[in-house]
C-alpha cells in the first residue's frame, strides 16, 4: 500500500493488513482506500477483533468452572471472506450450530471439532482431556456428546454476551445443530461473512478449533456503535477488575528481604580482640 500523497510505502508487498495497522496508521493521519472504504474496514472489522480479545478472557474462565482444567485458547486474526470460501475448508463431520444473536439480523454460527468436543467430554468426567481426534465418518454426536456440546455452548454464549456488552447487549439463542457444514445456510455462497477463529488445547496433545462466523451484512445496522466503540476506546470494567485483584494478590505475596542496618570500618586486630558486649 502507497500513500498517494507522499509516495511513501505504507505496508510492503506481502504484508498482513490487520485491524490494528490500520488503526495505527489512521491514528497518524493517513487514510487509505484499499478494496473497502477505511470506515468499514476499522468500524466493522477491528471492534470484532477488539470483542474476541474480551469473549477468549470469559471463554477460558468459563470452561475452567466446568472442566475444571485450564485450557489454551489463541484468537487468529479475524478475516473477511466469502461464506463459499468457508465452507471449501471444513471437513465434516463437525459439531455445527446456528444461532441467533438478538437483534443483529439474520443468523450466525458456531463450529467446533470433534476433537475439542471429545477432550471436553474426557476432562467433565475427570480424565486428562483425551480423546478422538476426529469423528469417523457417518457416525453422527452420541447423547452424552450432544450435551457436553450443549454445556459448552452455553458457556460460549455467556462469554460472547459478556464480550459484546460495551458496545451493545446482545442475546444468543441455539436455532439448530448439524455435523454437515453445507446444510447451515446462514448465507449466500458469494456472500461475505467475518470469520473468527480460536484454536482451543485442552490438553497437551489435544488442539482443535472453535468458529464463530457473522454474516457480514448482519453489522451494517450497528456500524456506527462499533465505528465509535473503536475511536472511543474500551472502557473495558472487566480488565480494571481483573488488574486491582492481581494487585491485590502481588501485594500479599512474601518476599524475603535483606537489610543491612549499619557498616563499620575496623582492623583485623580490633575485630579479633572484641567479645560478646562491646559496642561497635
Amino acid at each position: 500500500i502507497i500513500d498517494a500523497d507522499s509516495g511513501e510505502i505504507i505496508a510492503e508487498a506481502g504484508k498482513k493488513v490487520t485491524p490494528r495497522l490500520v488503526k495505527k496508521l489512521l491514528d497518524k493521519g493517513n487514510e487509505i482506500q484499499i478494496l473497502v472504504p477505511v470506515e468499514s474496514l476499522v468500524g466493522r472489522y477491528a471492534a470484532v477483533d477488539m470483542i474476541n480479545e474480551r469473549f477468549v478472557r470469559q471463554f477460558r474462565h468459563g470452561l475452567l468452572e466446568v472442566l475444571r482444567t485450564t485450557p489454551k485458547i489463541n484468537m487468529a486474526n479475524v478475516k473477511i471472506i466469502k461464506f463459499g470460501d468457508y465452507l471449501k475448508d471444513l471437513q465434516p463431520p463437525l459439531a455445527v450450530n446456528t444461532i441467533r444473536l438478538d437483534p443483529l439480523r439474520g443468523y450466525s454460527l458456531v463450529v467446533i471439532d470433534p476433537s475439542v468436543v471429545f477432550a471436553s467430554l474426557d476432562n467433565f468426567f475427570g480424565g486428562f482431556g483425551r480423546g478422538m481426534n476426529a469423528l469417523p465418518p457417518g457416525r453422527s454426536f452420541t447423547p452424552t456428546e450432544t450435551s457436553i456440546i450443549s454445556i459448552m455452548l452455553n458457556v460460549f454464549f455467556g462469554a460472547l454476551q459478556e464480550a459484546w456488552a460495551p458496545v451493545m447487549p446482545i442475546k444468543c439463542e441455539h436455532v439448530s445443530s448439524e455435523v454437515n457444514p453445507q446444510f447451515a445456510q446462514i448465507a449466500d455462497q458469494n456472500d461475505l461473512v467475518i470469520f473468527s477463529r480460536f484454536e482451543s488445547e485442552l490438553s497437551h496433545d489435544v488442539t482443535g478449533n472453535i468458529d464463530l462466523v457473522y454474516p457480514y451484512s448482519s453489522l451494517k445496522p450497528i456500524r456506527e456503535a462499533l465505528a465509535s466503540r473503536v475511536q472511543t476506546g474500551d472502557d473495558d470494567t472487566g480488565d480494571q477488575q481483573w488488574s486491582n485483584e492481581l494487585h491485590a494478590a502481588a501485594a500479599d505475596a512474601e518476599v524475603p528481604v535483606r537489610v543491612t542496618l549499619a557498616e563499620v570500618e575496623t582492623t583485623l586486630s580490633k575485630f579479633q580482640s572484641m567479645s560478646s558486649g562491646d559496642v561497635l
